[in-house]
């Protein structure tokens, strides 16, 4: 199998692109077709940033990176947010999961705030520190608007890649994560 990675704007990728991306997000969330290509019409920004594995150019597995920002200790850093990580079923337990992550980690690096965050259940976070993500204690959510606020539920987890380790202190985390 020749895996190929790409990097694609939402305005790059094709109604058949997002189609197949719609139907691996219906393996994790099910819900109607309609229904998944419906929320992606909603909450897909024109900065969001789609990293896919392929091969033979069908899609194996993509995870959304979202243009956010995050206040530590007071001090506002860029950030990006990845969302919706997913391997087709077909093709899991074959490393590929750890592969997205690695082109996502050299997409993040090269950004130049080479800092990301993502929010997971706790029966996920081993996977996401085996790949260089390390877990953040206790930061706050605040939402896009500014009103509203939350900490982590018990069992979801925030994990990072900050390869320059910036992330000490308070850490807030800014806009809605999907």
């Amino acid at each position: 199998m020749m895996i190929v990675p790409g990097i694609q704007s939402p305005r790059e990728i094709t109604q058949e692109e997002v189609s197949a991306i719609c139907s691996i997000k219906n393996q994790y969330w099910p819900h109607s077709m309609a229904s998944q290509l419906e929320w992606w019409e909603e909450h897909t920004d024109k900065d969001d940033v789609f990293v896919t594995l392929l091969n033979g150019g069908s899609i194996l597995a993509f995870l959304r990176l979202r243009k956010r920002t995050v206040a530590v200790s007071g001090t506002c850093l860029d950030a990006l947010c990845a969302t919706e990580v997913c391997v087709d079923e077909l093709h899991r337990g074959r490393g590929l999961g750890k592969q997205l992550l690695d082109v996502a980690a050299t997409h993040i690096k090269s950004t130049g705030s080479s800092l990301a965050y993502l929010l997971c259940w706790d029966t996920q976070a081993a996977f996401y520190h085996a790949c260089g993500w390390r877990r953040l204690t206790s930061p706050q959510i605040r939402s896009s608007n500014g009103r509203e606020s939350r900490s982590l539920a018990a069992n979801e987890r925030c994990m990072v890649f900050d390869p320059q380790n910036r992330l000490n202190g308070q850490i807030v985390l800014f806009g809605d994560v999907f």
